[in-house]
């Protein structure tokens, strides 16, 4: 086995990344994280990285992430140093690297109904001011009864709009899909702010949502776009102080179908959550067609006025 020196590492975490079958986004996610240890290695004129290296770098990046983060990047060190023994390019020294003692429960205020009213109140009161607005009206009420990520909302295209048993839905590409075989109902007032947003943008552009800046109108809306339109909600309704973000909509769709009586098989359904311990799922029999879970949430939300 040859032990070459820093050198190697940029051309083979670029072979590394060829050989992964992940999907772009996590490629670029394992060539960043990569790329990082290789300037933190340079840095410190490290030639020959040892396991004692890998322990080092793991303590300074706990001292500026979150230990899921931190987890993230032992994971893909893992991987990479895994493929280099495998070839026979440089030793295996992740062996002695520890995993992050890290929970899947997220350590974050959870939203209530009122809190989620209120950000919906709020977005509903600006929605006339502009199409752009109402766009982002139609995003929070989306999100708000669906749980779906802020990537899921980037890729919804307008063609993923479809009806079955006689109810809205939309068809997602969840996290690390390639298709989009799964689908979230839509309720029947969220629908409608969707529809009315896309019948006053007067376009035929794929996207499910667009950008309405003079110099970019019709872009694809990004993530980072869709969480500072939340974030800017949250913001407003007196939330700033408490530590939330736009998957936080997704832990209290989560939430208010358990507290509705629903089984953690069907927040499981709704979320598209991959790994069973997410969820504890412990049943997949469930039909998702017979599962209304969204449309409780949503039927909470917008209470129809007396």
């Amino acid at each position: 086995m040859e032990n070459r020196t820093i050198d190697f590492f940029e051309e083979d975490i670029d072979s590394f990344i060829q050989d992964l079958d992940r999907s772009a986004i996590t490629k670029s996610s394992y060539k960043r994280i990569l790329m990082n240890f290789s300037i933190y290695l340079r840095e410190r004129n490290i030639d020959r990285p040892k396991t004692r290296n890998l322990i080092e770098y793991k303590e300074v990046l706990v001292k500026k992430l979150a230990p899921l983060s931190v987890q993230k990047v032992i994971v893909v060190l893992h991987r990479f140093f895994r493929y280099l023994a495998g070839r026979e390019i440089y030793p295996d020294i992740s062996s002695g690297l520890n995993p992050m003692k890290t929970t899947k429960v997220m350590k974050r205020d959870v939203l209530s109904v009122n809190d989620v009213a209120s950000l919906i109140s709020i977005a509903k009161s600006k929605s006339y001011n502009s199409l752009e607005d109402y766009r982002n009206y139609a995003i929070l009420s989306l999100i708000a009864t669906t749980g779906l990520r802020t990537i899921e909302v980037e890729r919804a295209e307008v063609a993923d709009l479809s009806i079955i048993n006689k109810g809205h839905i939309l068809y997602v590409r969840g996290k690390g899909r390639d298709d989009k075989s799964e689908y979230v109902k839509i309720s029947d007032e969220v629908y409608n702010i969707i529809e009315t947003y896309l019948a006053n943008r007067r376009d035929n552009f794929d996207p499910l949502f667009i950008t309405h800046g003079h110099n970019s109108y019709g872009n694809l809306i990004r993530t980072r776009s869709i969480r500072e339109v939340i974030k800017n909600f949250l913001l407003e309704a007196g939330l700033e102080d408490r530590n939330m973000s736009a998957h936080s909509l997704r832990h209290f769709v989560c939430s208010e179908i358990l507290r509705s009586g629903g089984s953690l098989e069907e927040a499981q359904q709704v979320l598209r959550h991959r790994d069973i311990s997410t969820t504890q799922i412990y049943n997949h029999s469930l039909k998702r067609e017979e599962n209304d879970s969204e449309l409780v949430v949503s039927a909470k939300l917008f209470k129809k006025e007396a």
